[in-house]
């Protein structure tokens, strides 16, 4: 796509479903939902540009780079309109796309995209807080040393089970190959941020889920994007936090396969 090699996988029938994953990871953080949602979509997941199989090319990548990945494969693909469902930067870049191109996706769903850039102006002591844990792991990552700048983001940020010790050897090779991609992502400045007046251009339903598990900030971004967006609902998903694909993936199901039933109604 756009000179990126993609590798994607496609599995289900019926209306197509983009499945955009967020930071360090790849297409397989999906795994745990494919079987559900492919009773209802004709799946695609995919590794974004500098993730998993997918090639990374030279030079600095951008969010922008991803938004065009995700249209370019919704149209070689013919999937359009379809729907996308993103979860955390990957929501942001399904965001983008709605409002850049509006005519490729049909309904969308996004879990906590991490705009913080909507925040600035309030005084939130957590959202201080994170963004210096984030800045020690783009030093780490700018110094070279990959696998410290993963393990503190693992252990510190995204604060999962067991942290970076709980993860299996594979799994932070996986995470280690993708630092340099995350690294990009600290050095862009558009990748936090974005311009709410672009997002009415989209009318369609989006569902904006978020967890409860987690700083408040993330329920008031979400408060933010629905404002604006006139076909947009906000849902909890209780006992989640980041990364409900993966925690809680019957709950995080049931809210994306509720893209096609508000449509029915």
């Amino acid at each position: 796509m756009n000179g990126t090699r993609l590798h994607y996988e496609r599995s289900g029938a019926g209306d197509p479903l983009v499945l955009v994953h967020g930071s360090w990871v790849d297409g397989s953080v999906w795994d745990a939902v494919l079987a559900t949602l492919a009773r209802s979509f004709n799946v695609v997941s995919y590794d974004r540009r500098g993730h998993g199989r997918s090639s990374c090319p030279a030079g600095q990548g951008s969010i922008e780079d991803d938004v065009e990945d995700l249209a370019a494969l919704i149209e070689q693909l013919d999937l359009t309109p379809g729907y996308v469902a993103g979860a955390s930067l990957g929501g942001s870049i399904a965001l983008r796309l709605a409002a850049a191109r509006p005519e490729l996706v049909r309904s969308a769903a996004v879990h906590e995209p991490p705009l913080f850039g909507l925040l600035e102006a309030a005084d939130w002591p957590e959202l201080a807080e994170l963004r210096a844990r984030l800045a020690a792991v783009a030093t780490r990552l700018e110094a070279g040393d990959l696998e410290g700048g993963a393990r503190l983001y693992f252990d510190r940020v995204a604060a999962t089970d067991g942290g970076w010790g709980a993860l299996d050897p594979g799994q932070r090779r996986a995470l280690i190959t993708n630092a340099p991609t995350y690294l990009d992502q600290c050095r862009d400045p558009e990748a936090l941020d974005i311009d709410l007046g672009t997002l009415d251009a989209f009318d369609g339903h989006v569902l904006v889920t978020h967890g409860n598990v987690r700083p408040p900030f993330f329920k008031r971004i979400v408060d933010l994007l629905v404002a604006v967006m006139p076909g947009a609902s906000a849902e909890p998903l209780p006992g989640t936090a980041h990364d409900p694909q993966v925690t809680h993936p019957d709950s995080y199901a049931r809210a994306v396969e509720g893209l096609a039933r508000v449509e029915l109604r």
